[in-house]
């Protein structure tokens, strides 16, 4: 803000508000603390915006407000948004923010393996844009698996258009052309590369085991088995469950991999940097089972007979 020549050849309204700030300050470090969230629409002109910090309880005077605006000519420079303010906040404080536009925003940070419906469901309880019509545009473009698990600060209300961008966007920066490179060394393409490692997602615990995790897949998708995913079989039910009985694994559905050779249709939920990585670059293995044994690991075997046993052990601890 350009003041210093505005205040030089208005000294007595200077100290005027200088003073009046100053008594503002005093007398709001009596008052109970009160926080309020204030929307500035496009157009809005300077006084209902002082208008509404008042009824708000944010300031004490309108005048005093406005007096700053003039004296800083920035009648014009008010930015929209929603913003975060407190009555403990000088007029000069909260001028600043809103003529530089540092709107309130909340934080989003989206965990690894959560499903668009889990995502929709946060930002609806956040307050940040509506989850049906989030989840809508998610759909309608195809998203699930491509929106990156990260922490964000989005503001609230957003369009969900957006919201969806800024999430699709992150994962775009994240899967570089290296990796582009890698999925054609591997004959596959990127949707194949996210849709596996989502389910590496879901299916690992350790982070060690996610690239054993994958070569045991990349094993059984070059001998065109079916991959046994408990994940995709969960996917189905639409469920969490500890154990699946054998009526889960015969759900008709085309992401149950017990049914269906190859991958699933789509990903199964949003994967982070360490699944789609461990989908790329798999250790080299002869293993082709792999079975929980309830401690968040697992135990790994080549041959059907040692994966029996496995299980076996397990199934007594």
């Amino acid at each position: 803000m350009k003041t210093i020549d505005i205040l030089v050849e208005n000294k007595k309204y200077v100290i005027t508000a200088v003073i009046a700030v100053f008594l503002t300050a005093v007398l709001l470090s009596f008052a109970p603390q009160k926080i309020a969230i204030i929307k500035i629409d496009a157009g809005s002109t300077p006084k209902q915006v002082a208008k509404i910090l008042k009824k708000e309880k944010i300031i004490i005077s309108e005048n005093v407000f406005l007096t700053l605006v003039w004296l800083t000519g920035t009648e014009k420079k008010f930015q929209t948004g929603i913003y975060k303010f407190s009555n403990r906040m000088n007029e000069v404080v909260i001028l600043y923010n809103i003529v530089k536009g540092r709107s309130y925003k909340i934080k989003l940070t989206v965990p690894e393996g959560y499903s668009s419906k889990d995502i929709a469901e946060m930002l609806e309880r956040k307050g940040i844009c509506n989850g049906k019509k989030f989840l809508g545009v998610v759909n309608a473009r195809k998203l699930e698996g491509y929106l990156f698990p990260e922490t964000y600060f989005l503001i609230p209300e957003s369009p969900e258009e957006y919201v969806a961008s800024i999430l699709n966007s992150e994962f775009e920066k994240k899967f570089t052309r290296r990796f582009l490179d890698r999925t054609k060394d591997l004959k596959m393409t990127r949707e194949q590369i996210i849709i596996l490692a989502s389910i590496i997602e879901k299916e690992a615990k350790d982070e060690k085991e996610r690239p054993l995790i994958s070569a045991v897949f990349h094993n059984r998708l070059k001998k065109g088995w079916h991959l046994e995913s408990c994940a995709t079989v969960m996917y189905a039910l639409g469920e969490h469950k500890n154990y699946l009985t054998l009526k889960d694994t015969r759900i008709k559905s085309q992401f149950n991999t017990y049914l269906h050779p190859g991958l699933p249709p789509a990903p199964i939920c949003n994967p982070g940097l360490a699944s789609i990585k461990a989908a790329l670059y798999p250790v080299e293995t002869d293993d082709m089972f792999f079975v929980a044994d309830g401690s968040g690991t697992h135990r790994f075997s080549k041959y059907f007979e040692e994966h029996s046993l496995n299980k076996r052990k397990v199934s007594v601890q």
